[in-house]
């Protein structure tokens, strides 16, 4: 651990032994304890703790400080601060989407419920019918995130959920136009047909067509506009 900081050093040490070996709700050693196990000054432990806190690992109570139920948003939240609205963005954006969605067709073939079913459907018809272009984006993150809901994994649901506005931006601009969400809707409408089917190369397969005319979608645009990938 050479080099490091020592609240870097403590944090790290902290971390693998609430991960590894402590359960949610477990406390941890007050500050005076900890300041004498690392051989710091409390300060130093003090800032290791607001650390911690930050990453959703503990949480400040009454009796100390506590290991809590594990919490990704804030780390995503950051992340999701550093869009822009490139060209060159919204292609990894639309990457990153379908790197993700075709990596989590299997689990969504076999945890697709009625219910998860029936939501795809109804955002895909409310993105049909939307009078707007936010509306229409709106409702096909909807359809996007039901399916991303209907893997069960807890990671990529939040991770969906805490980049919902940034998705939503991007989605946005690849609906400019009336044939564009008409166009979607149906290739919503084979991603529904397969999760039903629960094929999930049939579904991987129908991803990657959407993710391809998005993709033509937004060269068009940059190419309008001069803005090249």
């Amino acid at each position: 651990m050479a080099g490091l900081s020592a609240v870097e050093d403590i944090r790290e040490v902290l971390r693998r032994e609430i991960v590894e070996r402590m359960q949610v709700g477990d406390l941890l050693p007050n500050e005076r304890d900890l300041a004498e196990r690392f051989g710091v000054a409390r300060n130093t432990v003090r800032e290791t703790m607001i650390h911690l806190e930050a990453f959703g690992l503990i949480e400040k109570t009454r009796r100390g400080a506590k290991v809590r139920k594990p919490d990704f948003d804030p780390i995503f939240s950051v992340f999701a601060q550093h869009f822009d609205n490139s060209a060159k963005t919204l292609e990894d954006v639309l990457n990153f989407r379908r790197i993700v969605e075709t990596g989590a067709a299997p689990l969504a073939a076999i945890g697709v419920t009625d219910s998860h079913l029936d939501q795809m459907t109804e955002a895909n018809e409310r993105m049909r019918r939307a009078m707007t272009v936010s509306e229409a984006a709106g409702h096909d993150y909807d359809f996007h995130m039901a399916m991303v809901e209907a893997t069960g994994n807890t990671v990529l649901i939040r991770m969906y959920r805490v980049l919902s506005v940034p998705l939503r931006f991007y989605m946005e601009v690849g609906k400019s136009r009336s044939a564009q969400t008409v166009e979607s809707h149906a290739q919503h409408q084979a991603i529904i047909a397969k999760l039903r089917e629960r094929d999930a190369a049939g579904l991987t397969a129908s991803l990657n067509t959407h993710f391809d005319y998005s993709g033509a979608v937004f060269a068009a645009l940059a190419k309008q506009a001069g803005d090249p990938v």
